[in-house]
């Protein structure tokens, strides 16, 4: 489970590299969220096959902000 209390998608491929990508994707999608935050500016997102902004969620870039405190300064 992730912190935001989803389960990552498993990949089916023995790949280890394919195995960690769920992970890395969570990781980059926290990273965006929390580098919008501090810049003050919106996440893009695709919602219905049209890009949108949207604000940066709090639950996302928290979470990985107190994970990886001075990382992320």
């Amino acid at each position: 489970m992730t912190e935001t209390g989803k389960q990552l998608p498993v990949s089916k491929l023995d790949d280890p590299d394919m195995q960690a990508t769920p992970a890395a994707m969570e990781r980059a999608v926290q990273r965006a969220h929390w580098d919008a935050h501090r810049h003050g500016t919106g996440v893009l997102v695709v919602e219905n096959g049209k890009m949108v902004e949207v604000d940066p969620d709090p639950a996302l870039y928290e979470a990985c902000r107190t994970r990886n405190s001075k990382k992320w300064l």
